[in-house]
């Protein structure tokens, strides 16, 4: 639901445009793809991608478009870096080793997808 307030000049101003939203991590099947879809992206340094193990936390952005922040445990994959990457086949090889949180903006157009940030940090130790 959006708030809006009227101004003396006669337009409405959405209160939560910019603002973070926290969403159920399994209200929307559109969150889980788009983490896989972060994931399919990161090759740097890497030999394998990661897999998505548990969605934990997702917040949505209006900005124009809608940033999503979605915030998974993951653990290294079967799938090599240079295969394409397949949230079907590449599942977990090994167990869950990081916490990562990507933010991905997804355009108005149709399929207009960029990952903005991707970070994960070592759950070991």
């Amino acid at each position: 639901v959006w708030a809006g307030v009227f101004l003396g000049c006669g337009y409405v101003v959405s209160a939560r445009t910019g603002a973070w939203e926290e969403q159920k991590p399994d209200g929307s099947p559109v969150y889980l793809k788009l983490a896989h879809y972060a994931v399919s992206t990161q090759f740097a340094g890497r030999t394998v991608y990661d897999a998505v193990v548990e969605l934990t936390n997702v917040a949505t952005q209006i900005v124009g478009a809608v940033n999503y922040k979605l915030t998974f445990v993951a653990a290294p994959s079967k799938c090599k870096i240079g295969e394409i990457y397949s949230a079907e086949e590449c599942l977990p090889d090994g167990p869950a080793n990081k916490k990562c949180t990507a933010v991905v903006h997804v355009g108005t157009a149709a399929n207009v997808k960029k990952v903005l940030s991707y970070t994960c940090f070592s759950l070991k130790g």
